[in-house]
């Protein structure tokens, strides 16, 4: 799947007929993975996709959930593959989808699909819809692979927070104090969504990070060694970020 990962199965070719009044030469292929999906009672759908080089983008799939033109799985939330779109007068329809990784495994790890479902709803309410979000759509793709291959959910979520305020601009430094720039040397306090060194701050709460620092500034979802400390200092740190994404949604 291009740069999202490679060597992923090809799982399937879903194809659907567009209305005639609605065909366009507006054609788009791009790859990126279903979020959500909404069912009409005349058997429609919508969908909302997170692209490569697009962004966030509803979808409209006519007869997607009518009778024998299912459309397959290809269509469930989390299935990642090449999405063949069509841009009308009025809307954005899909047409074809290649699906490449349906990520099913996750269906036998609770833990792993709660978080993963959780995410997809982190990315709903908080991607701007057409507008292009490259870096933060791979770093979906691996954190999804990390927990389908064991890594402690907690764990990974805590790090997908922390790259994607790194994408933008805004993460917390584990390195120095934010308002001095003194070595913080693997702990500190936390106060207005930065972390400072015990002489800037105005409280005694001191946060242990080490093993968390390294584990997310490394280059793989997967650490080197899950230890109960890695696992506390997660835990103790993801609200922390996931306020910090809030406040500069």
């Amino acid at each position: 799947m291009e740069r999202l990962g490679g060597g992923t199965e090809k799982t399937g070719l879903w194809r659907i007929a567009l209305p005639d009044k609605e065909q366009s030469q507006h054609l788009l292929k791009r790859t990126g993975v279903v979020l959500t999906r909404k069912n009409t009672p005349d058997g429609d759908s919508s969908a909302l996709l997170f692209l490569k080089e697009r962004g966030a983008v509803w979808v409209s799939v006519p007869g997607a959930s009518r009778g024998s033109q299912r459309f397959g799985g290809a269509l469930e939330p989390l299935v990642w593959g090449h999405f063949q779109l069509y841009q009308s007068r009025r809307r954005m329809y899909v047409r074809e989808i290649e699906v490449q990784d349906d990520f099913w495994g996750l269906r036998r790890l609770p833990r792993a699909m709660a978080q993963a479902l959780r995410w997809a709803k982190l990315l709903q309410s908080r991607l701007i819809e057409g507008y292009p979000q490259d870096d933060i759509l791979t770093l979906f793709y691996w954190a999804l692979k990390a927990v389908l291959d064991g890594t402690d959910p907690e764990i990974v979520h805590c790090r997908f927070l922390w790259r994607w305020l790194q994408s933008w601009g805004v993460a917390p430094s584990f390195d120095v104090c934010s308002e001095c720039g003194a070595p913080l040397n693997g702990s500190g306090t936390w106060a207005d969504g930065s972390f400072m060194c015990r002489r800037c701050s105005q409280t005694e709460d001191v946060i242990e990070f080490d093993e968390f620092a390294h584990y997310a500034a490394s280059n793989r979802f997967v650490p080197e060694k899950i230890t109960p400390r890695l696992l506390k200092q997660a835990r103790s740190i993801a609200d922390l970020l996931l306020k910090n994404l809030d406040e500069n949604k």
